[in-house]
């Protein structure tokens, strides 16, 4: 069995344009994937590569299931950085529409970002202890809920002060790398 270990989107972009070659093979291929550059990421990077596990029978990839979750948590941070925070950010003390809105899917997204946070955990078991995500995650997860409940509750002064630590940590968070498995449990007998 042929292993192929993947570090990085680039290498998941040079799976996808090798795959021909690989496919025509007989010899079946261990993915591994052992980390991400960056959450952010990991949205395109599930993209990519669901197809070709998926397509090719022989290609088994243990890690899709955790690569699937934080996924998902790419998703709903980048929806939060693109389309939630700017509203409360032009509007900040002024509760209208729009706010009240984002007010309300910021919340919802503290839920889903604390749901998913706790799938990740459970995902990688052991390596848990090494992970930099659901920190992170947790922290944003804290922080959304309490503006939302705070500034919903009537603090509206609570809603200049949060915003740009919000965006802050969305940031930080989307920038964090990921790790998916242990590198040195994949390695091979020649190194």
């Amino acid at each position: 069995m042929v292993l192929y270990t993947i570090n990085s989107h680039a290498q998941i972009q040079d799976l996808q344009a090798h795959s021909d070659e690989l496919g025509h093979s007989n010899n079946p291929m261990l993915v591994k994937l052992v980390s991400l550059e960056s959450v952010r990421i990991a949205r395109e990077s599930y993209a990519l590569l669901r197809p070709l596990i998926m397509d090719v029978m022989f290609w088994p990839c243990p890690e899709m299931e955790i690569l699937l979750v934080v996924a998902g948590l790419s998703l709903e941070i980048q929806m939060l950085e693109r389309d939630v925070l700017p509203k409360l950010m032009v509007q900040e003390a002024k509760l209208e529409r729009g706010a009240l809105q984002a007010l309300l899917l910021m919340k919802n997204s503290a839920i889903a970002l604390s749901h998913l946070r706790k799938c990740f955990k459970l995902a990688l078991g052991v390596l848990a202890e090494e992970d930099l995500v659901s920190p992170r995650v947790e922290k944003l997860s804290i922080m959304l809920e309490d503006t939302a409940v705070h500034v919903l509750e009537g603090n509206c002064n609570m809603l200049q002060e949060s915003v740009p630590l919000l965006v802050q940590q969305v940031t930080h968070v989307l920038e964090t790398p990921v790790c998916f498995s242990d590198p040195d449990e994949w390695k091979s007998d020649d190194e």
